[in-house]
């Protein structure tokens, strides 16, 4: 028992050290259990984004929530602070795929989808460029977003699509293209990111999430609330 003694003492010393950092650390960046403090309040809010958004050009409609894979909702730590949704144009019958999040800033800002999204059967068209969308809100209020663009084309006969993504991240304001947001958004436990994605033929011509977004970003806007 002597020997054993002490080794316990040192265990339960290891373990309570442990558990202090972890609660401190937890306090500094209000999470609990896994969650983010004020995140609840901003989880409801993107749930009630609406299905059904008027455009300038038709309504764009969504069927219902989809759901991300298990593997991407670990890794980005998002749990069900999140929308996935598919918009169709009912009178363009473009189609465009959302993903509307709140999360970690070191964990949703760096999944860009040079990092996400390349692979053998597509490559990089484009290099990342910047698109600005003039906003009005409900309340009159004038502001202007900021989105990333970046387009992919397929390698193979089979792939002979152009793949679109443009995306971007806020703290409850606008939406920003910067490029270091892990960094310049630290100050934050949680941000939100958006990425809307499309593809068409090689042979099609316009942008079907720039006029997605034109007309959907100011009610995206009301379902915004303060990150903390």
């Amino acid at each position: 028992m002597k020997r054993i003694a002490p080794l316990l003492i040192g265990v339960l010393i290891v373990t309570v050290f442990t558990v202090a950092i972890t609660l401190y650390s937890d306090e500094r960046t209000g999470r609990r259990g896994g969650e983010f403090r004020g995140i609840e309040e901003v989880r409801a809010a993107l749930k009630t984004l609406p299905l059904e958004i008027d455009g300038a050009v038709g309504t764009w409609v969504a069927e219902g929530e989809r759901s991300l894979d298990r593997a991407s909702i670990v890794m980005l730590r998002i749990q069900d602070s999140y929308i996935f949704r598919t918009y169709t144009n009912t009178i363009t019958q473009e189609e465009v795929h959302l993903t509307l999040m709140a999360g970690p800033t070191g964990r949703i800002t760096v999944h860009t989808p040079e990092v996400c999204f390349g692979n053998r059967d597509v490559e990089r068209e484009t290099e990342r460029t910047r698109v600005p969308f003039n906003v009005q809100l409900a309340s009159g209020e004038e502001i202007e977003d900021m989105f990333w663009r970046i387009d992919f084309v397929g390698r193979t006969l089979d792939m002979n699509n152009r793949f679109t993504f443009y995306w971007a991240v806020s703290t409850g304001g606008p939406w920003e293209a910067r490029n270091n947001p892990r960094g310049d958004f630290r100050a934050y436990r949680f941000v939100y990111r958006i990425q809307v994605e499309a593809s068409f033929s090689l042979a099609e011509e316009g942008d079907a999430i720039s006029r997605f977004l034109a007309d959907a970003l100011p009610t995206i806007h009301e379902h915004l609330r303060p990150c903390q």
